[in-house]
């Protein structure tokens, strides 16, 4: 027997054998946490798209639930409640009101600045929260909350403080829902981290981008009589000057299409 050309079939033979036992561990492991290597593909993804990104994204999930709520009608009692201002109620849900005395402001004015005039000048103002400032337009929007979360883009909870040229506040209209109660069982809802995928697959995330760190708020799935209201995250992605509001249903998992009159009330 040649012993060079048996050794070298034995070191054939354990080789193959190597390979098959290699390939059946990375198989197990796949199979065992098909995620890692997706996530790890996806974040391999984002550097090479120089795409910034918090890297403080979760990716455990969580429950949480819908909630209800419906549109409160104004009545002459809060219109009393309401000192040194000229208020009317339109179409039962909304207060259109002027002030008597211009409320000042700094030019380079923060949230913290119109905390006191939110609690004092409208009726429940602290159930609100600052949304943004349109310099344009001359207005500050609020949006109500349900338990420090926002209720994104809703016009049935909602607040415009309109300003003049000398960055006063001069007058406001407000809207409000009322009743707001958890409904229907715990829903698993998706990581953010996950949402994000879902944004850049969809290619609502452009190399280059910054996407600041996401907020869980709510978004009306349905609106009848009472609304109903869906866990909703919210991803600001900056390309350039740009600054581009994205929503996506933490419940169902998909992108929230905002339409052009939508998108206005959020600029």
């Amino acid at each position: 027997m040649d012993w060079s050309k048996t050794k070298s079939i034995f070191i054939i033979v354990f080789l193959i054998l190597d390979i098959f036992l290699m390939s059946l561990l990375i198989n197990k492991v796949s199979e065992s946490n098909p995620e890692t290597l997706s996530q790890a593909t996806f974040e391999d993804k984002l550097k090479a798209d120089k795409i910034d990104y918090p890297k403080t994204l979760s990716k455990d999930r969580m429950e949480e639930k819908y909630i209800v709520a419906k549109s409160r009608k104004f009545t002459d009692d809060d219109l009393k409640a309401l000192k040194n201002q000229e208020a009317n109620i339109i179409n039962e849900n909304t207060i259109h009101a002027t002030l008597n005395e211009p409320y000042a402001l700094e030019k380079d004015f923060s949230e913290d600045d119109l905390n006191d005039f939110m609690k004092t000048e409208l009726i429940g103002g602290d159930k609100y929260s600052y949304w943004q400032y349109n310099q344009d337009e001359q207005s500050i929007i609020y949006y109500q909350t349900y338990r420090g979360r926002q209720l994104f883009n809703n016009t049935n909870g909602k607040i415009i403080l309109n300003m003049n040229n000398e960055n006063e506040i001069v007058s406001y209209k407000q809207s409000m829902l009322e009743d707001l109660n958890e409904f229907g069982e715990n829903k698993p809802i998706i990581p953010s981290f996950e949402a994000m995928q879902a944004l850049y697959t969809s290619q609502k995330i452009s190399p280059g981008s910054e996407v600041k760190k996401p907020k869980l708020g709510y978004w009306t799935f349905l609106a009848e009589e009472s609304q109903v209201l869906a866990p909703t995250w919210h991803f600001v992605v900056k390309s350039g000057d740009k600054e581009e509001d994205l929503f996506i249903n933490a419940v169902e998992g998909n992108i929230v299409e905002v339409t052009k009159p939508e998108k206005e009330t959020l600029e």
